[in-house]
């Protein structure tokens, strides 16, 4: 009669590690995402002009002056200061409308502006009122500040839902990590159950028994963040050279972050789910590691 073979499965840490690296390379693509969307909101923002009718009557020391208050207002985008003639007004309009607009004979019925745009941090509604209420005030060179209130509040109230509607992403997308993590590893540690049942029985202590399997884990933790930074980067260098517009987005101190807390929490999240799983199979019953 020949003896049967007990089937004793070995733990697979290679699918754990590709399986954590997986859920790390998800999280990284996510926050590459989120940093380029924020740039991108705040590019988008920073194109908005607001702009500044100037009286007629106004002398050129007047508006140098105006053009240098602005300049150093605050909030202001540097460099986004513009003064427009009414002549070069009318040359833009007509290029836009055609050149029969100049064969008109009609008096030019625009005015000198100069128009700037605000950083995109500080681009909201009570910003642009502040601009406003302090330059149209006591300014005889100054007839108006003009925005599109309505405009400006549709754009601030839409890039507030997007900035929650990532946030709740962002949390729905670290809780279906953490349990996919964690039960990857309780997985790789399953067929070393009885193992950890056997040396509590012979009278190690748990922090003794769950030595080995930590420093373990620190190692695939590891591994894992590496695998997914290796696999991130190279997305972004795909994603680059086909769409080279989404170089700008990015800064070199955003993604040096953004690795490093891949790497963070690809170890610390490998160490606690190593601790909670062999600190589960230290409280069970012998009985109960065979179901």
């Amino acid at each position: 009669m020949s003896k049967r073979k007990s089937f004793r499965p070995k733990p697979n840490f290679l699918w754990s590690i590709l399986s954590v690296a997986g859920v790390l390379f998800v999280i990284g693509l996510f926050g590459l995402i989120t940093i380029h969307s924020q740039s991108f909101v705040d590019q988008l923002k920073e194109e908005f002009e607001i702009i500044v009718e100037l009286n007629p009557k106004a002398s050129q020391k007047q508006v140098d002056q105006l053009k240098k208050d602005l300049e150093a207002e605050p909030g202001v985008l540097k460099g986004s200061v513009v003064y427009t003639s009414k002549e070069d007004g009318l040359k833009s309009l007509s290029d836009e409308l055609g050149e029969e607009l100049l064969k008109i004979e009609m008096p030019n019925p625009l005015s000198d502006i100069i128009s700037f745009r605000m950083i995109g941090a500080e681009f909201d509604l009570g910003n642009l009122e502040k601009i406003k209420e302090k330059f149209s005030r006591g300014r005889s060179e100054i007839l108006s500040v003009y925005y599109q209130e309505g405009v400006v509040e549709g754009i601030v109230s839409n890039l507030d839902r997007l900035s929650y509607l990532f946030l709740i992403a962002a949390v729905f997308l670290g809780l279906l990590a953490l349990m996919l993590i964690y039960n990857a590893i309780r997985l790789s540690i399953y067929a070393n159950r009885f193992l950890i049942k056997n040396m509590e029985l012979v009278g190690a202590s748990w922090s003794f028994i769950r030595k080995p399997f930590l420093r373990k884990s620190l190692r695939h933790g590891l591994i894992s963040a590496l695998v997914a930074v290796g696999a991130l980067v190279l997305s972004y260098l795909v994603a680059a050279e086909r769409l080279p517009q989404i170089a700008q987005y990015l800064s070199i101190d955003s993604i040096l972050y953004l690795v490093s807390m891949l790497v963070v929490t690809g170890i610390l999240i490998n160490l606690a789910s190593t601790w909670i799983v062999v600190t589960r199979f230290l409280s069970m019953s012998t009985n109960d590691l065979h179901l």
